[in-house]
């Protein structure tokens, strides 16, 4: 654990102009006199440290330290550049782009010789039968981002409505194999999640937004948004249909129980949870609450009424 802290604090002084015991203490939970060991261990190990005095002092690293090239190990280095390959042939970026060309460079030069192995992550970004037009939206909000340019989108949501509306894209996100972008939007006088998949056309506006910052702790990622409610709901599920289930509600929200496969969620009560119920038919049963169970009932009868009327 020693050594796990200590390699901890190089990153952060490597990463950082200046940096207090203090706080290093409160990061690591150790007391301020361990940090001051750790730094006194990281000098005999030869790391160039000096101390800045005064209210804004602090521990910091001289300028021209780096690491040797060997810090990373060939395989390291090809499976960093295998992941960061994966992310931008779904997302273009470009200073991921100069990042790989950099650590290819570094590994041709230190490891001469050997030929990189073809990356084993790969992330494709766009439904089954899709060509280029999801990758496509994708590289559009990219752009904007980078660029801070408003967008026009043509939006459907989850309720079938479809609007037209001024977004500022801020961040690209990827959660339970979607790919949404947080913008906000000026529809709404607010942030908003929207689903790239639904978004049915999207254009470059000569707009500028001004970028504000945002960082993962702000992104309401466990929450819904907006005016859907969101409902604790019981499920009964049908071993025929748990496989599809499972990567539905995530396997770690089902458990077995008295010789039954249970799920408890939340999820957002609107249209779209009704038409998923009934998507795997007799596969899964609504045990609370008894609102949703009744219109999943009245939403199978309203299927067999309209194919018994020929």
């Amino acid at each position: 654990m020693k050594y796990e802290i200590m390699l901890r604090i190089l990153f952060e002084l490597m990463s950082k102009k200046c940096v207090k015991a203090s706080y290093l203490a409160e990061k690591y939970e150790v007391s301020v006199r361990s940090i001051h060991r750790y730094i006194n261990c990281l000098e005999l190990a030869g790391v160039p440290i000096y101390t800045i005095r005064g209210n804004n002092g602090g521990f910091a690293i001289i300028d021209t330290f780096k690491f040797s090239s060997t810090f990373l190990t060939q395989q390291e280095f090809e499976q960093t550049i295998g992941a960061l390959t994966a992310i931008t042939s779904s997302v273009p970026n470009n200073d991921i782009t100069n990042v790989i060309n950099k650590l290819k460079s570094v590994i041709r030069n230190e490891y001469s010789g050997v030929n990189l192995k073809s990356g084993n992550l790969i992330i494709d970004a766009g439904p089954w039968g899709d060509t280029v037009g999801y990758k496509a939206k994708l590289n559009v909000l990219q752009k904007c981002i980078e660029s801070n340019n408003n967008i026009l989108i043509r939006y459907h949501d989850r309720n079938g409505e479809i609007t037209e509306r001024i977004i500022e894209p801020h961040v690209i996100v990827f959660k339970q194999g979607l790919w949404y972008v947080f913008a906000y939007c000026h529809l709404r006088n607010d942030f908003r999640f929207f689903k790239t998949g639904r978004i049915e056309q999207a254009t470059i506006l000569n707009q500028k937004f001004e970028r504000k910052d945002i960082s993962q702790q702000d992104l309401p990622l466990s929450f819904w948004q907006g005016d859907t409610t969101t409902q604790d709901v019981i499920f009964e599920i049908d071993k025929k249909c748990l496989s599809d289930i499972e990567e539905w509600l995530g396997i770690e929200n089902i458990t077995f129980k008295n010789g039954k496969h249970i799920a408890e969620v939340k999820l957002p009560f609107d249209n779209g949870l009704i038409s998923k119920i009934i998507s795997y038919g007799n596969g899964i049963k609504v045990i609370s609450p008894i609102s949703l169970r009744d219109e999943v009932i009245n939403s199978a009868k309203a299927i067999i009424e309209k194919y018994n009327n020929k």
